[in-house]
């Protein structure tokens, strides 16, 4: 019953605007639109504005950098054992946050609602998307399906190409995490051994 009233939400007409971002992602990528979601719960809560820095990675200084500039500008950030996680007020804050983290050259961070890691900002490049334009929820969702679908590529099972996303595919518990979120949102009738990915390879 809860899994069907998670799904009645996510479909409901009163979030069309969201229901066809996930939607209209899912179908140009050949991914169940439900994964990308559970994914997104996974990694920022749904929160595009989010950003995530890699802690084990800063130098010292480079720890002090940033508490200190997110204390002056009064931005909220919690630490934990491997990110600090940084919740921007408003897109100025986080176009604010993301340009110290980018003109300071931090080794490693993550961005918006699919938590896009800055290791990729060649690629964006390429496809006219700076790191700004990772803070609009619908370019997010649709460069992070991209990436997955190139993990799945690589990959060829749902299991490795989730944690292929997450970075590391050995010892990771991450495919475990989205599977979590993905069945609440299955019907009573679908299980584990649901096609995530439609495309033909």
């Amino acid at each position: 019953m809860i899994r069907v009233f998670w799904l009645l939400m996510l479909l409901m007409f009163s979030a069309q605007a969201a229901t066809n971002m996930w939607i209209r992602a899912g179908e140009a990528c050949g991914i169940e639109p439900r994964l990308l979601y559970a994914i997104s719960k996974v990694e920022s809560n749904l929160d595009p504005l989010v950003i995530s820095v890699n802690y084990t990675k800063l130098t010292k200084i480079q720890r002090d950098k940033l508490y200190i500039m997110l204390q002056n500008s009064r931005i909220p950030y919690n630490t934990y054992t491997k990110v600090v996680e940084i919740h921007s007020r408003n897109s100025a804050q986080a176009k604010g946050v993301v340009d110290f983290l980018d003109y300071y050259r931090y080794p490693s961070f993550d961005i918006g609602l699919m938590q896009i890691n800055n290791m990729h900002k060649d690629v964006l490049k390429g496809m006219n998307v700076s790191l700004h334009g990772l803070l609009n929820e619908n370019t997010n969702l649709n460069v992070a399906a991209g990436i997955l679908w190139e993990c799945y590529k690589k990959h060829r099972s749902n299991d490795k190409a989730i944690n292929a996303y997450n970075g590391a595919l050995v010892g990771n518990s991450y495919y475990a995490k989205v599977s979590t979120e993905l069945q609440k949102l299955l019907l009573p009738h679908e299980n584990d051994s649901k096609r995530l990915f439609y495309r033909v390879l």
